[in-house]
C-alpha cells in the first residue's frame, strides 16, 4: 500500500525535478501509466486527489492506483540521484556536485569490493585513489574516511602491517578533521538558533560563546588547516564584531570573507557569497549608509534562485534599507514583490508581516485611514506571533491618536495592556514594549496629548530615547516606526 506522504511529495516537485523525472520515466517499463499519473498529480498541485478519484480518471481501481503510485515514487527516487541531475548547475553548487558524486563513487566501490575478484582489483584501486584524492582536496571527510577504511582492508592484507598502520593514522587524523568541522558547524547553528528562534543565551553568554568558539576554531584550524573550519571562524569573528556593535569592523571582515570564499573551491558556494552580501547590507544599515545597504541587498539576491525563500529574505533586507532611508516608494515595490511570492514557502505569518510593513509605510506617509485598514487585515491573518502582534497593536493605537479617535485609542490601549500582562513572562514581551504602554497610559490622562510637564511621561520618553540600553530602539525589530521619534512630532499640550 502506498504511504500517505507520496501524493504530497509528488505534488511538491519543482520544475527542474519534474524535468529529470519525466525524462527518466521514458526508460520505465510502465511509463505510460505512471507518466499519466504524474501528469494528473502535478497538473493541479493543490487538489487533494483520493486514490478512488485517481482510479476513476485513469479507469483503474484504487488498489491499482496505490501500486502505480509506489512505482512512480520509486522512479522519482531513482531519477533524483542520477548524475545528470547532480550536474544541473542551476540546482546544485559546485561543492554539492562534488560531494554527491563522491558519495555515489564510494557506494560503487563498496559494491565492487563485496564481489571483488582479480579482474576488479585494478579498477577498485583506481576508483579508490581517485576518490581519496578528490575527497582530500575538497574536505569531504566522511567519504574520505570511508574510502581509506576500504583501502586499509584491501592494501593491508597485501602489503603488510606498515601500510595498514599508515592508513590507520590517516583515518585518525581525518576523523579529527571531520569532528572539528562538525563542531564548528554545530557552534554556528547554536548561534543561529539562539538569535533567530529561541533566545537561549543572554548577551553575556552569547559573547562568551562567540569568543570561546573563535579560540577553539583557531586551534582546530592550526592543527587541520581545514578551510571549512576557517570559514566558520571568520563567521564568528563577524558575529562578535556585530555583538560588540563594531559595525565598520564587521564590514571589513565581511569583505575579507567574500574574497576568501571566492578564492576557495572548498568554501565557495553562491549561497555563501549571497549570505555574506546580505550581511554587508545589514551592517551598512547599522552605520546609516543606506545607499550601500540597498546595493549589497540587490547583489545578494543575484546569488540566489529567483522566487526562492532565501531570495525573499534578501528582498526583505532590501525593503528594510529603503524603509530606514525613508525611500517609501521603492520600499513599497519590494513589499509588492514579497506579497506576490508563493505562500507555500512564506506562510500566513510572513504575509501578515508584509501587510504590516505596508501599514508602516502608510503611517510614515500620513495615510492613516488606509494604514488602519491594513492593520486590521494583518491582525485577522495572524494572531499568534507575539512580538509582531504587540508592535501591530501599538501602531494601531498611534493611528487612532493621529485620527483623533480618542475612544478607539483607549480601547486599543487597554486591550494591548491586558495582552502583554498575560504574556509578560514571555521573551517576546520586551522592556521597551512595557515602557511604551506605560507612556501611552500617561498620555491617555491628557486625551493622548504629550505634556512635557508630566514627570513620569518625560522620564519614560527619555529612557526610550537613549541608545545602547535594553529599552533602546533597534533596527530589524517589529517597531519600524521609532516610538520616541513619533512622540516629538505630536502637538504639545498647552
Amino acid at each position: 500500500m502506498a504511504a500517505s506522504h507520496i501524493t504530497d511529495f509528488i505534488q511538491s516537485l519543482n520544475s527542474e525535478e519534474l524535468k529529470i523525472v519525466t525524462k527518466h520515466l521514458t526508460r520505465s517499463k510502465d511509463k505510460t501509466k505512471i507518466g499519466k499519473l504524474l501528469t494528473l498529480l502535478t497538473k493541479e498541485p493543490k487538489k487533494g486527489f483520493s486514490d478512488k478519484e485517481l482510479g476513476q480518471l485513469m479507469d483503474n481501481t484504487a488498489a491499482t492506483i496505490r501500486v502505480l503510485k509506489s512505482r512512480l515514487f520509486d522512479n522519482i527516487k531513482e531519477a533524483l540521484v542520477l548524475n545528470e541531475y547532480f550536474e544541473n548547475g542551476q540546482v546544485f553548487n559546485h561543492r554539492e556536485q562534488i560531494v554527491f558524486t563522491l558519495k555515489k563513487k564510494i557506494l560503487l566501490i563498496k559494491t565492487l569490493f563485496r564481489t571483488m575478484n582479480q579482474g576488479k582489483t585494478e579498477t577498485i584501486n583506481f576508483l579508490l585513489s581517485e576518490t581519496i584524492k578528490i575527497a582530500k582536496e575538497n574536505e569531504v571527510y566522511d567519504v574520505l574516511i570511508e574510502s581509506l577504511i576500504v583501502q586499509k582492508h584491501q592494501k593491508g592484507i597485501r602489503l603488510g602491517s606498515t601500510e595498514f598502520e599508515n592508513i590507520t593514522n590517516q583515518i585518525v587524523f581525518y576523523d579529527y578533521c571531520l569532528k572539528c568541522v562538525r563542531n564548528a558547524n554545530d557552534a554556528y547553528y547554536r548561534l543561529i538558533l539562539s538569535q533567530g528562534f529561541v533566545k537561549s543565551l543572554t548577551n553575556k553568554e552569547l559573547e562568551k560563546h562567540l569568543k570561546q568558539s573563535i579560540q577553539q576554531m583557531e586551534i582546530d584550524f592550526q592543527k587541520t588547516k581545514s578551510q571549512e573550519v576557517n570559514y566558520y571562524k571568520h563567521l564568528f569573528e563577524i558575529a562578535l564584531s556585530e555583538q560588540e556593535k563594531k559595525f565598520k569592523q564587521a564590514i571589513t571582515l565581511c569583505q575579507k570573507l567574500i574574497a576568501m570564499i571566492k578564492k576557495s573551491t572548498v568554501q565557495y558556494s553562491r549561497d555563501r557569497v549571497g549570505f555574506a552580501m546580505s550581511n554587508l547590507s545589514m551592517f551598512n544599515v547599522f552605520t546609516g549608509d543606506y545607499k550601500e545597504a540597498v546595493k549589497y541587498a540587490k547583489i545578494a539576491q543575484e546569488y540566489h534562485i529567483p522566487h526562492s525563500l532565501i531570495y525573499l529574505i534578501m528582498k526583505e533586507q532590501e525593503f528594510y534599507a529603503y524603509f530606514y532611508a525613508s525611500i517609501f516608494k521603492d520600499a513599497s515595490i519590494c513589499i509588492e514583490e514579497m506579497l506576490n511570492h508563493s505562500m507555500a514557502d512564506t506562510g500566513e505569518y510572513r504575509k501578515s508581516k508584509f501587510i504590516y510593513y505596508q501599514a508602516c509605510i502608510l503611517f510614515a506617509t500620513k495615510q492613516f485611514k488606509e494604514a488602519l485598514q491594513l492593520l486590521n487585515k494583518s491582525l485577522e491573518i495572524e494572531k499568534d506571533k507575539t512580538g509582531w502582534n504587540i508592535a501591530l497593536r501599538i501602531l494601531n493605537i498611534l493611528v487612532f491618536i493621529e485620527l483623533k479617535k480618542i475612544d478607539g485609542a483607549s480601547r486599543a490601549l487597554e486591550a494591548v495592556r491586558k495582552y502583554t500582562e498575560r504574556l509578560k513572562k514571555s521573551n517576546e514581551v520586551k522592556e521597551r514594549d512595557i515602557l511604551i504602554i506605560k507612556f501611552l497610559r500617561e498620555m491617555e490622562k491628557d486625551r493622548f496629548r504629550y505634556d512635557s510637564k508630566n514627570v513620569m511621561a518625560s522620564k519614560i520618553l527619555k529612557e526610550l530615547s537613549e541608545k545602547d540600553k535594553p529599552t533602546s530602539w533597534n533596527y530589524y525589530t517589529p517597531e519600524l516606526i521609532p516610538f520616541h521619534e513619533w512622540v516629538v512630532t505630536l502637538p504639545m499640550k498647552r
